[in-house]
């Protein structure tokens, strides 16, 4: 799963002047989070040793998101630590729907972790244990002896949540946020017709927002949803009809640099298995003629 830094997630779509849906109508309850314009400690007049600077991006073990609770569904609980890597982090929690976001600086010191709440300025040194679990492959748990925001303090973190971007895309990717996916079906009296997940970037706890379209390239419907992808498991709201699914997914590369998305129970196909081809980055949209527009748009 591609978490990006950047949450800010209005698209702004295309598919013909009459078609661009209003602003107000997508409500993502995320706030910007784009930690590039963070201050580091020394700007803060923290002494030099405490300066989240010095952390050294890659080598800090960390780095990623650690959740509390699985979470799928609108309503789940959400828990979660996020550590950026650079000496910025994330503490946020609450429900799939509503959440509130704590940002805090950090440095490693051995199997310590020095925390400072930017808000409160709140200061703790927690020792942190991180082991592999003996029964899911590529997932660690993560232990926080006198946890500050959980007294459980256990987390856990699997391989596919890695940090991403918002603002580009690289012509393959391995998870499903920022991709155009696409089924076409040629008709034997002629033409062809196509059904499309465009999936915008996900955010730091795998939201995003997207659209279904389905048609032909002369006319086609489009459906405004929102998602999250947890592991195998893709949650869909659609905001008009009010509709809350989930399935499962499995992503196959076929050929070399070839991606296929596989759905479960397709909610748009009458839950039969769906398969949809990856056709590229959400915005870099030249395999479709130039017909769709759309781009992401950072703190909105």
């Amino acid at each position: 799963m591609v978490l990006p830094i950047c949450l800010g997630l209005a698209g702004v779509e295309a598919l013909s002047p009459n078609d661009e849906p209003a602003r107000g109508l997508v409500h993502v309850d995320e706030s910007a989070l784009d930690l590039r314009g963070l201050t580091t400690g020394s700007d803060r007049g923290l002494p030099e040793t405490c300066d989240p600077a010095n952390a050294t991006l890659g080598v800090d073990p960390l780095v990623g998101v650690w959740q509390r609770f699985e979470s799928h569904a609108e309503g789940d609980r959400i828990r979660f630590y996020y550590f950026h890597g650079d000496g910025h982090g994330l503490y946020r929690y609450g429900k799939v729907g509503l959440t509130n976001t704590h940002a805090f600086d950090y440095r490693i010191e051995g199997e310590r972790a020095w925390l400072r709440f930017r808000r409160t300025g709140e200061e703790v040194v927690v020792p942190f244990l991180i082991e592999a679990d003996p029964e899911v492959a590529g997932r660690s748990w993560l232990t926080l002896s006198g946890d500050p925001r959980d007294e459980k303090g256990r987390y856990f973190r699997d391989p596919q949540t890695t940090v991403g971007s918002c603002g580009s895309a690289p012509a393959v990717a391995a998870g499903i946020g920022n991709r155009l996916w696409m089924n076409t079906r040629r008709h034997a009296g002629g033409g062809m017709s196509f059904s499309m997940y465009q999936l915008q970037a996900q955010t730091i706890d795998g939201r995003g927002v997207g659209w279904f379209h389905r048609g032909d390239f002369d006319e086609w419907t489009t459906e405004a949803l929102t998602y999250r992808r947890q592991g195998d498991v893709l949650s869909l709201h659609f905001m008009l009809s009010g509709e809350s699914l989930s399935t499962s997914i499995a992503i196959s590369e076929e050929r070399e640099g070839e991606r296929v998305l596989e759905l479960g129970e397709d909610p748009r196909d009458f839950w039969h298995r769906g398969r949809y081809d990856d056709r590229g980055p959400s915005f870099a949209l030249k395999n479709l003629r130039g017909m769709l527009s759309v781009e992401c748009i950072d703190g909105e």
